[in-house]
C-alpha cells in the first residue's frame, strides 16, 4: 500500500514540478547575486513562512502560561472551558456517548467534524466510533504543549476538507532542554472524584538539532449520578418527568394497546399516567440511579519529536505518539422486550392475553469497559534548493482503535423469552442476580480508523518582486487515504440485546489534492494572500467528484501598531466514512407524538420512540462560504496593551444531517414514508421513525471574537490581565429543505456571549492566577418548530436557562529553584450547570458538551525541574 501511495504522490508531483523548475533556477541566480536571507517562521493558516506572527488570517494563541494557569490536566478540558467552545462537543465524561473516554471539539454552532486538528501542522485522524472525522483530542500529553493556535477563518483552500469552522494547531515544545517531572492530585469538595496525574517532559538541544520526549498518566475515580445535582434523578427540578415507561416490577398492556395497568407491587411513587398507550397508568423507572456522573477513566500518552540538520541545506524530522484510554461506563438496567403473556399463565391475573414490559433490575446496571488507543508517526524533510526556496516532503500514518466489551447487564432477549416461557424467570416478582447472569451476554464492539497522508511541496520566495519584496509561494500535492471499520457482535447486530443498539460499518475514502498559495506586498503597508486547492474524492462505492476551493485575504497596516485584515473564501466538508457506510440501527429518542397530541391533549407527554438511522452512500460534499473583517492593535499610548477583534461569517449549503424525530412527527404529512405506525400508534414496539442521513439543509452564522491583553510591571511582579470573548450575532439553521432558515441565537446552548477573563501576577518566587469563565443565558423550547415556520410548536414550554459563571483560583511557590508547589481551586463558588430540558434531550438536564457537574474541586501539584 505504501509503495502505491508513494508512486501516486510522485505522479501528482510531476504536475507541478516543471512549473517550479524555472523558479528554482531564477532564484539561484538571485542567491548568487548576494540577496540577504531573512529568517521566517511558520504560522497556522499558511504554508508560506513569514517574518511576523500577525497576518491576514486571525489566529488566537493560547500559550503555555495560560494553559498551566487553568489547572486542567488534558487538552480537551482546557479547550472546552475556552471562549471558542460551542455546542456539539463530545467529552470523556458524556454519560450517554458511545465513544466512552473520547473527547472532540466544536465551535461556531457547527459540529465537531467541521474543525480540523493538527499537531505541529500534521493532521490528527478521526475516530472509529461511527466513522467520525473528528479526532480524540486527548492524544497529546499536555506537558508537551508549547501553545495552541486557533485559526478562526475557513481554511479548506489551505488544509482541505472539513476546515469550515477553523483549524486548531497544537504546537509542541521543540528546543526543550533538561527534565521536568510533575505530580498532581485533586478531589471534589464532596470528597470523591479523586484525580491523579503524572507528567514528564525531557529533551536535549544543540546547533544541529533537538529531541523532546513527553509522557503523562491520568486517572480519575468514578462518581455516581446520585452524588451530583440535576443528574441524580430522571425527574427534573421543574417536575418534568424523564423516567422510562419500562419499570419494575412492570406494566401490563392490553393486547390491542388500548389500556395499561401497573403490576401489583409497583411503588406508589413510580405509578404515573401512561406514555405508551391511549389510557391507563404505568410503572415507570428512574434509570438515573444506576448511572454515573463521571465514569472511571485511566489515560496514558506518549509523544516524542526530533529534528536534525544533516547539512546547511537539508534537515529531517520525525515524531511519534501513542495513547491508551480505559473507561468504565455504568448505565441503567436493561429494559426487557414486550412479552406476550397467555391467558392461562399463572402470573396473568386478567384471564386474557396481555403484553407486559418490565425492567431487568435484578441484573444490575449495564456495564461496559472500553479501551481507546491511538498510534501515529510522521516524518519529513526540508531541502534548501536555494537560499529562498525549499522542497518539503512528509509522510504520516495514524491508527485509532476502539474496543468495547459489555461486562454486565447485557441481556439476551431470546434467552429471556425462553427463560420466561420455562418458568426459570418470573415476570411479576423479583428474581436472583444469578438467574439473569445465566442469560446475560458479553457483548463486543471493535473499530479502527486508519489514515495515511503523503505531501510533496515547494515553498519560498519567487525570483521577482512586487513592490519592495519578493512574492511568497507554496505549491504542492497531497494524497490522503482513510479507511475504517466499526463492527459489533452477532447478538447486537441481530438486535438480540435488550435495550442495545448496534452500529456497523466499513469503507474507505481517497483524496488527491493540488494546492497553490501566494503572498505579496505590493506596497509596504499592504499584504495580500491568495490560495486555491482542488480535492478529488473517491470512496469504496462512489466517486464524490472534485471540489475546488479558494481564499483571498488582505492585511493593511496603516501604522506600525495597527493591522486591519479581511478575507473571503470557500470551503467544503466531505461526508465522513460513518455518513457514507454506517448500517441502519435502532435507537430510542424522547419526543412528543404530535398526531396523538393534536387528537387528545392528554397524549401530549414526551414518550420514548424508536428511531431508525444509518448512513447514505449517495451523499455529496457540503460546501461553504465564509468571510471576515477585523483588526489587531498594539495600543500606542498604553505600553503592553493589545486588542484584537475579528468578525466572522459563514454559510454551509447541502448540509448533511437527519431530520429530527420531533420534526418528522410535527410534519408527518410531509414525510409519511418515514413514520411506521402500528395500529396508528408510534409507541408500539414494532413502530419507528426513520431518519437516515441526507443533504437536506443550510446553516449560517456570524459573530465577533474579541481579545484584550494587558501586561505591565509592578513592585510585586509582572501582571498579565485580559479577556477573550466571543459574541454570537446570528446562528440560523434549517432542519430540512422545506423549513426556513430560523434564528437559533439565544436558544438551547447557543448563548450570545461566551468569555473568559484571566489575570496573573508572577515574580521569581511565587505567582497567583485568577480565571473566570462566563456563558450567557439561553432559552429552551420543547416540541420543535411548527411546519414551514420559525414558530415554536409549543411556545408555552418556554424555559429560561441561566447563565453560567465559573471562577478558578490558583497559586504557586518556588520552594527551591528546581522545586515548584502549586495549589488551586476550580469552580471556587461551586456553580452548578444551568438546568435545561432540551440540551441533552431530557436527562441529565444540562448540556454535557459545555459544562461539567464536578462542583468545587481542589488540587495540589509538585513540579521538579533539572
Amino acid at each position: 500500500m505504501l509503495n502505491n501511495k508513494v508512486s501516486k504522490a510522485v505522479r501528482l508531483a510531476i504536475a507541478f514540478g516543471a512549473a517550479s523548475t524555472a523558479a528554482f533556477s531564477a532564484s539561484s541566480i538571485a542567491a548568487e547575486a548576494g540577496v540577504e536571507k531573512v529568517e521566517r517562521i511558520q504560522v497556522t493558516g499558511s504554508r508560506i513562512k513569514r517574518v511576523d506572527m500577525e497576518g491576514p488570517s486571525p489566529v488566537q494563541v493560547f500559550d503555555k502560561v495560560t494553559i498551566e494557569a487553568s489547572g486542567t490536566e488534558t487538552i480537551a478540558d482546557f479547550l472546552i472551558k475556552s471562549n471558542i467552545a460551542g455546542p456539539g462537543i463530545d467529552t470523556a465524561d458524556d454519560t450517554l456517548a458511545q465513544g466512552g473516554g473520547e473527547a472532540s471539539f466544536a465551535t461556531k454552532g457547527l459540529g465537531a467534524d467541521y474543525t480540523i486538528f493538527l499537531v505541529n501542522g500534521n493532521r490528527l485522524p478521526g475516530t472509529p466510533t461511527g466513522g467520525s472525522a473528528s479526532p480524540d483530542i486527548n492524544q497529546i500529553p499536555i506537558a508537551a504543549v508549547e501553545r495552541i493556535e486557533y485559526l478562526s477563518d475557513g481554511a479548506s483552500a489551505i488544509y482541505g476538507a472539513d476546515a469550515v469552522a477553523g483549524v486548531i494547531n497544537i504546537i509542541t515544545k521543540k528546543d526543550f532542554e533538561g527534565l521536568n517531572i510533575s505530580a498532581q492530585y485533586g478531589q471534589s469538595a464532596e470528597g470523591d472524584a479523586g484525580t491523579t496525574s503524572l507528567q514528564l517532559v525531557t529533551g536535549i538541544s544543540s546547533d544541529r538539532g533537538n529531541v523532546m520526549f513527553s509522557a503523562d498518566f491520568y486517572k480519575r475515580e468514578s462518581v455516581k449520578a446520585t452524588d451530583r445535582p440535576l443528574i441524580g434523578t430522571a425527574i427534573a427540578p421543574n417536575g418534568t418527568d424523564g423516567r422510562s415507561p419500562t419499570g419494575f416490577p412492570g406494566t401490563w398492556i392490553e393486547k390491542d394497546f388500548s389500556n395499561s395497568f401497573p403490576v401489583a407491587g409497583c411503588p406508589e411513587e413510580s405509578i404515573r399516567p401512561t406514555t405508551i398507550v391511549d389510557s391507563g397508568t404505568e410503572c415507570s423507572y428512574d434509570f438515573a440511579t444506576l448511572y454515573e456522573a463521571f465514569p472511571y477513566i485511566e489515560k496514558f500518552n506518549l509523544f516524542t519529536r526530533g529534528e536534525y540538520n544533516v547539512s546547511d541545506d537539508l534537515s529531517v524530522w520525525a515524531e511519534g505518539r501513542t495513547s491508551r484510554t480505559q473507561t468504565e461506563v455504568r448505565n441503567g438496567a436493561a429494559p426487557a422486550p414486550f412479552t406476550l403473556v397467555g391467558a392461562d399463565n399463572e402470573e396473568n391475573p386478567f384471564g386474557r392475553d396481555m403484553y407486559m414490559i418490565r425492567r431487568t433490575v435484578e441484573a444490575g446496571p449495564r456495564a461496559r469497559d472500553q479501551v481507546n488507543s491511538t498510534t501515529g508517526f510522521a516524518s519529513g524533510l526540508e531541502y534548501a534548493l536555494t537560499d529562498d526556496i525549499y522542497l518539503d516532503a512528509k509522510y504520516q500514518k495514524s491508527w485509532a482503535r476502539q474496543s468495547s466489551v459489555g461486562v454486565g447487564g447485557q441481556i439476551s432477549k431470546k434467552a429471556l423469552t425462553d427463560a420466561i416461557a420455562s418458568g426459570d424467570i418470573k415476570l411479576t416478582s423479583a428474581n436472583s442476580f444469578e438467574d439473569f447472569e445465566a442469560i446475560s451476554v458479553a457483548t463486543h464492539r471493535q473499530g479502527e480508523f486508519e489514515e495515511q497522508i503523503i505531501n510533496l511541496g515547494v515553498s519560498g520566495m519567487l525570483p521577482f518582486e512586487l513592490g519592495d519584496e519578493a512574492v511568497g509561494f507554496a505549491l504542492g500535492a497531497e494524497v490522503r487515504e482513510e479507511q475504517y471499520f466499526d463492527v459489533t457482535d452477532i447478538a447486537q447486530q441481530s438486535q438480540d440485546i435488550a435495550g442495545g443498539a448496534a452500529s456497523n460499518g466499513r469503507g474507505s475514502k481517497d483524496t488527491d489534492s493540488f494546492y497553490l498559495e501566494l503572498n505579496a506586498r505590493p506596497i509596504d503597508m499592504l499584504e495580500i494572500s491568495a490560495a486555491v486547492r482542488n480535492d478529488s474524492i473517491e470512496t469504496t462505492l462512489s466517486d464524490l467528484g472534485s471540489e475546488t476551493t479558494y481564499k483571498l485575504a488582505i492585511a493593511l497596516r496603516p501604522t506600525d501598531s495597527l493591522l486591519i485584515r479581511t478575507s473571503y473564501g470557500t470551503g467544503f466538508k466531505a461526508p465522513t466514512l460513518g455518513n457514507l457506510y454506517l448500517d441502519e440501527s435502532f435507537g430510542v429518542i424522547k419526543a412528543i407524538d404530535t398526531k396523538a397530541c393534536n387528537a387528545d391533549p392528554d397524549q401530549c407527554s414526551t414518550r420514548e420512540i424508536r428511531s431508525l438511522s444509518g448512513g447514505n452512500p449517495n451523499l455529496k460534499p457540503e460546501t461553504s462560504k465564509s468571510y471576515g473583517l477585523g483588526f489587531a492593535w498594539d495600543v500606542d499610548f498604553v505600553e503592553g496593551l493589545s486588542v484584537t477583534a475579528d468578525y466572522w461569517n459563514f454559510k454551509v449549503s447541502d448540509k448533511i444531517g437527519s431530520l429530527g424525530v420531533q420534526e418528522i412527527l410535527n410534519n408527518e404529512s410531509d414525510y409519511p414514508e418515514l413514520v411506521n405506525r402500528i395500529g396508528g400508534r408510534i409507541a408500539h414496539p414494532d413502530a419507528y421513525v426513520k431518519s437516515n442521513l441526507q443533504n437536506l439543509a443550510e446553516q449560517s452564522g456570524s459573530g465577533i471574537d474579541y481579545n484584550v491583553n494587558y501586561t505591565f510591571d509592578t513592585s510585586l511582579g509582572i501582571v498579565i490581565a485580559g479577556v477573550r470573548a466571543s459574541q454570537l450575532l446570528s446562528s440560523e439553521e434549517q432542519t430540512s429543505a422545506i423549513q426556513p432558515l430560523c434564528e437559533e441565537k439565544g436558544t438551547t446552548s447557543e448563548a450570545e456571549w461566551s468569555s473568559s477573563f484571566y489575570s496573573s501576577i508572577t515574580n521569581d518566587n511565587w505567582g497567583a492566577n485568577l480565571n473566570v469563565r462566563y456563558v450567557g443565558e439561553t432559552v429552551d423550547h420543547e416540541g420543535g418548530l411548527a411546519s414551514g415556520t420559525c414558530d415554536f410548536a409549543k411556545p408555552e414550554t418556554r424555559l429560561a436557562v441561566d447563565s453560567y459563571t465559573q471562577v478558578d483560583l490558583s497559586g504557586h511557590y518556588y520552594i527551591t529553584d528546581s522545586v515548584k508547589f502549586t495549589a488551586g481551586i476550580r469552580n471556587l463558588f461551586d456553580e452548578e450547570p444551568p438546568f435545561s430540558t432540551v440540551a441533552s434531550g431530557g436527562w441529565p438536564w444540562y448540556d454535557q458538551s459545555l459544562y461539567d457537574n464536578m462542583g468545587r474541586f481542589y488540587y495540589t501539584k509538585f513540579e521538579l525541574s533539572f
